[in-house]
C-alpha cells in the first residue's frame, strides 16, 4: 500500500471528504493526486496530512511491513483503557482494527483476553450460546501466540464443564470432552466456584472453605453456604439464605439465578410448601428456555 492509498483509506474511516482533509494548506486536486499515486507530498505537506488525520508521520512513510507496529503503537493507549472499564467488547474492535490481519503475539494474546471477558460477561447475563461461542474464540486466538495461555485453555475448559451441567448443547467446537472434564484452573472466581460445587458432590468441603475464604462476600459464596445447610437439611435456614440471596443486585439473568431457582423449589418441597415449589419449578423451566436461545 503506497502513501496516498494510506492516506485515503485514514480519510475514509475518519469520514472526511477530501476538502475537509485538504484543509487550507493544499489543494483538494494535490489530494486527490496523491492518493492516486500520481504525486508523492513534500515532507511538510505529509506532515500536515499526518497531524490533520492524527496519526504518526511514521505511520504513513512505513514500509507495508511496518504498519502493523505503528496501528500497534496508537492503538494500546485506547485497548489499555477499554479494559480498565470492563469494555470488552470495545476493546476487543480496538485490537481488530489494530491487528487487521496481520500477525502480532502481543495482539492475539490481547484479543484472546478480550473474548475471554466478553464470554464470562455473557454466562453471567444469560447468553450462554454468546458465551460458548466467544470462549471457542478465545481458544483459537490463544492459539495465535507465543505467550503461555495454558491458563485460559483450562479457565475456558471448565467454563464449558459448568456449561455442560444446565444443556448438553452448550459444547465447543474446539476442546475434547477429556480435557474439559479433567481441567482445573485456579486465580478465576467462577471457576474455583465450579470446583467447590464439584468437591462439595463427592463429600469433600475443603474447596468450599478455601472459596468461602477468598471469596466471602460474593453470590457464589452465598449459594455454597445454602447448599451446605441443605446438605445438612437444615431446609429453612437454607430457604432463607436463599431468599435473601434472590435480593442481591449481583444476582443477574444467567445460570446461578437459573440454579438458585432449583435450589428454591427444592428447599419448599422440603418444607411442605408444594405451590412455591412448583412456582420455582416453572419459573426456572422457563429461564432455561431462555438461556438457551440461539444467537
Amino acid at each position: 500500500m503506497h502513501i496516498g492509498e494510506k492516506i485515503k483509506s485514514l480519510r475514509q474511516s475518519k469520514l472526511m471528504t477530501q476538502s475537509e482533509l485538504a484543509g487550507n494548506q493544499i489543494t483538494r486536486n494535490m489530494l486527490s493526486s496523491i492518493e492516486h499515486g500520481t504525486a508523492l507530498p513534500s515532507l511538510p505537506t505529509a506532515i500536515y496530512i499526518a497531524e490533520r488525520l492524527n496519526v504518526p508521520l511514521g505511520y504513513l512513510l512505513a514500509q507495508d511491513g511496518d504498519e502493523l507496529a505503528y496501528r500497534k503503537m496508537t492503538a494500546i493507549p485506547n485497548i489499555r483503557r477499554a479494559f480498565a472499564q470492563k469494555d470488552f467488547a470495545g476493546a476487543l474492535a480496538l485490537v481488530q482494527a489494530a491487528q487487521d490481519g496481520g500477525e502480532d503475539d502481543e495482539l492475539s494474546f490481547l484479543r484472546a483476553q478480550c473474548e475471554f471477558g466478553m464470554a464470562r460477561a455473557d454466562l453471567e447475563a444469560g447468553r450462554l450460546r454468546s458465551a460458548v461461542a466467544a470462549l471457542d474464540r478465545a481458544i483459537l486466538a490463544a492459539g495465535e501466540t507465543i505467550y503461555d495461555t495454558e491458563w485460559l485453555r483450562a479457565r475456558a475448559a471448565v467454563y464449558f464443564r459448568y456449561l455442560s451441567g444446565v444443556s448438553a448443547t452448550l459444547t465447543s467446537d474446539v476442546l475434547d470432552a477429556d480435557e474439559i472434564e479433567h481441567a482445573r484452573a485456579l486465580g478465576d472466581e467462577v471457576c474455583e466456584y465450579v470446583m467447590a460445587l464439584e468437591e462439595m458432590e463427592k463429600g469433600y468441603h475443603g474447596a468450599v472453605a478455601e472459596y468461602l475464604s477468598r471469596h466471602a462476600d460474593s453470590v457464589y459464596a452465598v449459594r455454597l453456604r445454602a447448599l451446605t445447610l441443605m446438605k445438612k437439611e437444615e431446609f429453612p435456614a437454607a430457604q432463607t439464605t436463599l431468599e435473601a440471596l434472590l435480593l442481591r443486585d449481583e444476582l443477574t439473568f444467567g445460570v446461578l439465578l437459573y440454579d438458585v431457582f432449583g435450589d428454591l423449589e427444592l428447599c419448599f418441597r422440603k418444607n411442605d410448601d408444594y405451590k412455591r415449589a412448583y412456582e420455582f419449578a416453572g419459573s426456572r423451566l422457563g429461564l432455561l428456555e431462555k438461556l438457551l436461545e440461539e444467537l
